[in-house]
């Protein structure tokens, strides 16, 4: 009986000890969990400061927001695991957008720390963490409700992919196929005065036209060379930022314009 009661005893101990093992086995398996991502990669504190990425705040949101780029705003809290899964493909992202020239014309990449900044995240209606949205060219602060939430992949090529063709789409306003056509040919025109007075009546078919017209107009005027040096004058505007919103609706749709008599090089 004795023999018996000490193999139980040691059985209580073996079974007791595999608990524990097993315990501390799921609890280590849960902490790489929560502190690796997919890939493996260890993730990373996101409030720390990252290149080329806006940590917003109560006195900068307004003048960061301001609806002049496409913007990816990350929303996030520091103690949260997914939040530190995402910062290196966010610091990534950033570093993708700082290295391609149009991008960087147009997108900006910025964070909120809602656990610090929680004004921030209420004005976005932000419940959970990470809270990824994009702000499209016109939506600022102030029109935060018009902000929708990127669900996609949160790897960084699929995240530039979208804000990509967020450009894509934002070059095309104001633009029409016929009078891109047209403004082709007309750069293509050894006598320009004279084509303008024949592309009246094409102009005037679409709303678009009044502002190819005044762009024919500025390159008789002004020389073929206009074109490049207006782009550039009027991307440096937009980037410095300081200017109303309606004057940066007018520069964007005449930016957009000019893009269609920008003579293709071999």
């Amino acid at each position: 009986r004795e023999r018996r009661e000490r193999r139980e005893r040691r059985e209580r101990r073996r079974i007791e000890t595999m608990k524990a093992t097993t315990f501390v086995t799921l609890a280590l398996v849960a902490s790489l969990v929560v502190v690796h991502g997919p890939s493996g990669v260890k993730g990373q504190d996101p409030s720390v400061s990252i290149p080329n990425v806006i940590d917003l705040d109560p006195d900068n949101v307004k003048d960061v927001l301001n609806g002049m780029k496409i913007t990816m705003a990350e929303f996030y809290a520091p103690w949260c695991g997914h939040c530190k899964r995402l910062t290196p493909e966010y610091t990534k992202l950033a570093e993708m957008v700082a290295n391609d020239p149009m991008m960087s014309n147009f997108v900006q990449v910025v964070k909120a720390d809602c656990d610090k900044h929680r004004s921030i995240g209420e004005t976005f209606s932000v419940t959970g963490f990470p809270t990824l949205k994009i702000l499209s060219r016109g939506i600022g602060i102030d029109e935060s409700d018009s902000a929708f939430d990127y669900s996609g992949p949160r790897d960084a090529e699929s995240m530039f992919n979208k804000l990509k063709s967020f450009v894509e789409q934002d070059k095309l306003v104001g633009r029409h196929e016929d009078m891109d056509k047209l403004a082709q040919d007309f750069m293509a025109s050894e006598d320009k005065e004279a084509f303008l007075e024949k592309a009246k009546p094409e102009t005037e078919k679409h709303i678009e036209g009044e502002l190819y017209y005044l762009m024919m107009e500025k390159i008789v005027k002004k020389g073929d060379e206009y074109v490049e040096k207006e782009i550039g004058r009027i991307g440096r505007i937009i980037q410095k930022g300081s200017i109303t919103r309606t004057k940066f609706a007018d520069m964007v749709l005449k930016g957009n314009v000019l893009e269609a008599f920008v003579v293709a090089t071999e």
